[in-house]
């Protein structure tokens, strides 16, 4: 359990902002549950849905642009649950509307 709560440079959860804001919301006093509900409705509901320059980005910098999409919000989102000692990993897929490339590939 101790990989899924560590720092990464993605998660970056020890940068100041990231801790302010963990300290303003009092998430660690709160029972897990909650916590893990709080955090997830403040990424849903403060961060704004828009498209950062990159997926690659940390969530301290998703944090300080205000807005985020899915994988950048669910950096940050795994980010605070780190911060707040609650273990995470994310497992994410591509999914193809039209035939993907190892696909097209094949046909010829």
């Amino acid at each position: 359990m101790e990989k899924y709560l560590r720092e990464t440079p993605l998660l970056n959860f020890s940068d100041s902002s990231i801790q302010r804001l963990v300290e303003y919301r009092r998430w660690i006093e709160s029972p897990e549950f909650e916590r893990i509900k709080s955090i997830y409705e403040f990424v849903r509901d403060d961060i704004l849905f828009g498209y950062n320059i990159d997926d690659n980005i940390s969530a301290s910098k998703v944090l300080s642009d205000g807005y985020g999409q899915c994988n950048t919000k669910g950096i940050l989102f795994m980010a605070l649950l780190r911060a707040c000692h609650i273990p995470c990993r994310i497992h994410g897929c591509l999914l193809y509307t039209s035939p993907s490339p190892r696909d097209r590939q094949k046909s010829r």
